[in-house]
């Protein structure tokens, strides 16, 4: 039975979309012609992690928070690199991210996630 507690907020959703718009972006921006590989895994494992955090799990939120600050740490140096696009993609996928973020940590996000703490632990 869904309780307004355990309904999932429309702020939960669009951070899960923001987050894998965001390090997609991020992402890519690392990958291009000039870059490496190096934010592949992280960005996989990122999307993996805000369905999860999306679903209500505290540890996958605290992970996608983490996840995500090392993709946009690992794809400056690339980013930079680039002159013509790069620090701009670079910040356009910050810019989707960290507000994305920001949602998973609202009030409404948080009593969904204790909500379904309760829930699973019963």
């Amino acid at each position: 039975m869904t309780t307004d507690a355990t309904r999932r907020p429309r702020s939960v959703t669009t951070a899960v979309v923001l987050l894998i718009l965001g390090t997609f972006i991020a992402g890519m921006a690392a990958t291009g012609p000039q870059g490496h590989p190096t934010t592949v895994l992280p960005v996989a494992l990122c999307f993996w992690f805000a369905v999860r955090a999306g679903r209500g799990r505290r540890i996958a939120r605290i992970t996608v928070t983490c996840l995500t600050v090392v993709v946009l740490v690992l794809s400056a140096p690339y980013a930079f690199d680039d002159p013509l696009y790069g620090g701009a993609t670079l910040l356009l996928g910050a810019a989707l991210a960290v507000p994305g973020l920001a949602l998973l940590y609202l009030p409404a996000a948080e009593r969904y996630v204790r909500a379904r703490t309760e829930e699973a632990g019963t």
